[in-house]
């Protein structure tokens, strides 16, 4: 038989990370240490990080399931429980906790080109900037709708470029011939 993993305690280097991902899904790990490549790796995934966690903190984080960094610099952070996230959250903001939380960075998502930012989602077609992200379906039928910034705005005319492949030139379209992404509330 082989040997058995060791149980960890909650001791002072117990790294925590946790929060919803890219798809609004709960996932959570805990780690036996602190590592600044875990810190990375949890930012990118854009998931709040707690070291020196105050011990109601540390209580709830050992719930966690134990995560895995990789040689390539990635972690695994394995979905939890909605509820578990929440408790996690409470006890981090209750009055007098002490616990060291590195949030990810709330930049906004830059294109590769131009330097245009998105800079939020237009709620109506009159609405739309220069800046903000649409949906344009593609000049040939049948390759469906893409995801594209605002470059230019003249009256009702738009000059778009692809996010995801700014290279690819540019679109010009009427504002009624765009999609709009849902924004979510207000």
């Amino acid at each position: 038989m082989g040997k058995q993993p060791e149980k960890t305690t909650g001791g002072p280097d117990m790294l925590f990370v946790f929060g919803l991902d890219e798809d609004g899904k709960p996932r959570g790990a805990r780690f036996a240490e602190f590592n600044e490549k875990v810190v990375s790796a949890a930012a990118q995934m854009k998931l709040a990080s707690v070291h020196l966690a105050s011990a109601a903190v540390t209580e709830i984080g050992m719930k966690l399931p134990v995560g895995r960094l990789y040689a390539s610099g990635k972690a695994f952070v394995p979905p939890i429980r909605r509820d578990l996230l929440s408790k996690l959250k409470t006890a981090l903001e209750a009055p007098g906790d002490d616990s060291h939380v590195h949030q990810p960075a709330p930049a906004p998502e830059k294109a590769r080109a131009g330097g245009v930012v998105a800079a939020g989602l237009p709620r109506t077609w009159e609405s739309i900037d220069v800046g903000q992200l649409v949906l344009v379906e593609d000049d040939d039928p049948g390759y469906g709708w893409w995801p594209c910034l605002v470059t230019k705005r003249e009256g009702q005319v738009l000059t778009l470029r692809l996010r995801d492949y700014p290279d690819k030139g540019t679109y010009v379209r009427h504002i009624a011939q765009v999609g709009l992404v849902n924004p979510g509330p207000e």
